[in-house]
């Protein structure tokens, strides 16, 4: 985290009212400032008069509010600055470029409804109060990377067509770009979100990188739609996060990303490659209902609560070998059309797979089970590889398999009933598994005979 830019008004040589640099803009002159102090506020309003007026003309003196936007054909830079009073540019059409680099605004600033037509730069900048964009155009690229926001960041159904930039920036408050649309790329990487942050329904049309980015207040995705690559690559989420009903239609990672708070990607859609890999997931993880049309990789994850995978489909292979659930793992109802890998995966509480199918191979060797594995109902299409796996209580009742390759001694108790008996007492008679074979039927004649 980063404190508000090291300017201030004693480091500033030299004090410019507001209302010059309003009648240059008026005038159409070239605004470029550096290490000043603009004392006064700076209101579009002013701008509707001519520039002697705003010269002349108080600031208190109310002169309307506009009925129609306000162009500014002035290239505007003030950097290294300290603007002291309220910033009300709203509505205003800047035709040129914009710089605000490592400035200071100490008190409110609203750019609400603006259209910034060259390049927007807020780069380093500070922002005292609150930080209004709503709605706002940026039809160039916009740069807000190492900027500090002290009060709310809004964002609210702002569009940035060109590339766009909040990397390594610090949000100490809440901040919003619900409903806002990113058509070019975007970066929040290495970025702090103190508080509430919300991308709601927002649009990234191109790449969008979070990684390393820091939420330490909850942070909403729900229904945000992801275009082309997401990444979330090392990132921490400290509180809540949700990412309901989000589409991911391109590849999207979460390698390596820390979960503190519960996470919940419930009815989520991913187009194309998932990739969780060696995630952690410290509190409950939901993603029920989700669908992966394309590989899901949650390889060496970390669960430390329950993780609902229920009613969930993976359309293609699915890896979540040498991964530990540390609490329930519900795949309830799940689908899985191709291979599903489990092999070496630890499921410390619960397991429930009843009524799930496996369509593919299942491969769950070296896994183990230190409470019940419930697979009432699974249907196996094809092959359920369990070699070297441990389960202290096993459910096979009504299950559907081809061939299972599970030792009996791999099973500590078997909880089913007499079909399911039955069942794996053919399958280690087809396998030809003879000692399997005898101590299964031992124990099937001395619980149901």
């Amino acid at each position: 985290m980063q404190v508000m830019p090291e300017i201030s008004s004693g480091q500033s040589s030299t004090s410019v009212p507001a209302d010059v640099i309003l009648a240059k803009i008026r005038l159409g002159e070239k605004v470029d400032y550096d290490h000043i102090v603009v004392t006064g506020h700076l209101s579009s309003d002013r701008l509707a008069l001519t520039a002697k007026q705003i010269l002349r003309i108080p600031f208190e003196v109310k002169v309307g509010t506009l009925d129609s936007p306000i162009t500014a054909n002035s290239s505007i830079s003030i950097t290294n600055s300290w603007i002291e009073g309220n910033v009300d540019f709203n509505n205003t059409i800047f035709s040129r470029s914009v710089s605000f680099k490592n400035t200071v605004f100490a008190n409110n600033s609203s750019f609400r409804g603006c259209q910034f037509n060259g390049d927007a730069t807020f780069a380093g900048s500070g922002f005292g109060g609150i930080a209004d964009f709503q709605k706002s155009q940026f039809l160039a690229k916009a740069d807000f990377s190492h900027a500090v926001s002290l009060g709310p960041a809004i964002f609210f159904g702002t569009q940035f067509d060109d590339s766009a930039s909040f990397s390594q920036s610090d949000f100490y408050n809440i901040s919003s770009w619900w409903g806002a649309k990113f058509a070019g790329p975007v970066s929040f990487s290495g970025s702090w979100f103190n508080d509430y942050v919300e991308f709601i329904e927002t649009q990234f049309g191109a790449e969008a990188s979070f990684d390393e980015a820091h939420f330490l207040g909850p942070a909403y995705f729900s229904g945000a739609i992801f275009s082309s690559l997401a990444t979330f690559n090392g990132t921490r989420f400290e509180i809540e996060a949700t990412f309901m009903d989000a589409d991911f239609i391109a590849p999207v990672e979460f390698t390596n990303t820390v979960f503190n708070g519960s996470i919940g990607f419930s009815s989520a859609e991913f187009k194309e490659i998932a990739s969780f890999g060696e995630a952690q997931f410290n509190r409950s993880a939901i993603f029920n209902e989700s669908k992966f049309y394309k590989p899901a990789e949650f390889s060496k994850c970390r669960f430390g609560d329950s993780a609902d995978f229920s009613s969930s489909q993976f359309n293609q292979d699915c890896n979540f070998n040498d991964s530990t659930l540390s609490g329930l793992a519900n795949f309830q109802g799940a689908k899985f059309l191709e291979y599903a890998d489990f092999s070496g995966t630890q499921f410390m509480d619960d397991a429930n797979f009843s009524c799930t199918m496996f369509d593919g191979p299942a491969d769950f060797s070296r896994a183990t089970f230190e409470k019940n594995a419930s697979l009432f109902e699974a249907k196996f299409q094809k092959n359920a590889h369990m070699e070297s796996c441990r389960i202290e209580d096993l459910n096979l009742t009504k299950a559907r398999y081809p061939w299972i390759f599970l030792h009996w001694d791999s099973i500590g108790n078997f909880e089913s009933d007499e079909d399911a008996y039955c069942c794996i007492l053919k399958n280690y008679d087809n396998l030809g598994w003879l000692q399997d074979s005898r101590n299964c039927g031992s124990e099937l004649k001395r619980k149901f005979e």
